[in-house]
């Protein structure tokens, strides 16, 4: 038998979110795009889980959004080999490319939130376009009564949240401090990743954000051969 002189730690990996700043003429159309919607635009609403009134689609602007997601969702993609190939859609057909399926706008107002849910898809992405509040006013909104945790870290209002099992079964939440520094910040995460938004209380202006879903479009399998 083998003796091993040296102890040595073997982490155990685990599958992350992408983060990155939208360059200014994405920001832009987005903007635009949801400065323009009319009050006949498509509602979202019987389409998502969401306790939300105002949430509508961005559909039409798909293709002027699909180059630069795809490029976010393959960064995504390169930097977890094996994950997309190991949907049976990539598996069966190997001739396959990722494409952007469904665009919409979160128009959150004071009180309203988005429960704990994930999509039906390989991978998801919420931009934030507008956080109308201070975050630390949103966390002095709760008299300091959470344990007495002097940093109120623990105080969770208006923050977008992850959860996800560790190593030992744990349940684990990564709460996001989502403010107006994100504004202009996409995250792309596993469709399957469990994720939410708490409701905020200190404003009464919309809290803007675009999300939207990427599948496996399966190729038409080449003639020659």
């Amino acid at each position: 038998m083998a003796k091993h002189d040296t102890a040595k730690l073997l982490p155990f990996t685990n599958i992350g979110v992408l983060e990155s700043t939208l360059p200014e003429d994405i920001f832009q159309l987005l903007k635009t795009s949801i400065d323009n919607l009319t009050e006949d635009a498509e509602t979202y609403n019987t389409r998502l889980v969401g306790h939300i009134r105002e949430e509508y689609s961005l559909d039409h602007i798909n293709n002027a959004m699909s180059g630069y997601i795809i490029g976010v969702a393959n960064a995504w993609s390169d930097a977890h080999p094996g994950y997309i190939a190991g949907f049976e859609e990539a598996h069966k057909n190997k001739n396959y490319k990722l494409e952007l399926t469904s665009l919409w706008v979160n128009k959150q107002k004071k009180h309203e939130f988005n429960p704990l849910h994930t999509h039906p898809s390989v991978l998801s992405f919420v931009i934030w376009i507008k956080i109308p509040y201070s975050l630390e006013d949103e966390i002095n909104y709760f008299p300091p009564v959470y344990g007495g945790n002097s940093d109120r870290g623990d105080v969770h209002t208006s923050k977008f949240f992850f959860v996800y099992v560790d190593t030992l079964g744990r349940i684990k939440q990564v709460p996001i401090p989502v403010d107006s520094s994100y504004e202009g910040t996409i995250m792309m995460f596993p469709s399957a990743l469990n994720h939410g938004v708490y409701p905020f209380y200190t404003s009464d202006e919309y809290r803007i954000s675009v999300s939207g879903n990427i599948r496996i479009k399966v190729l038409e399998k080449s003639k020659e051969g």
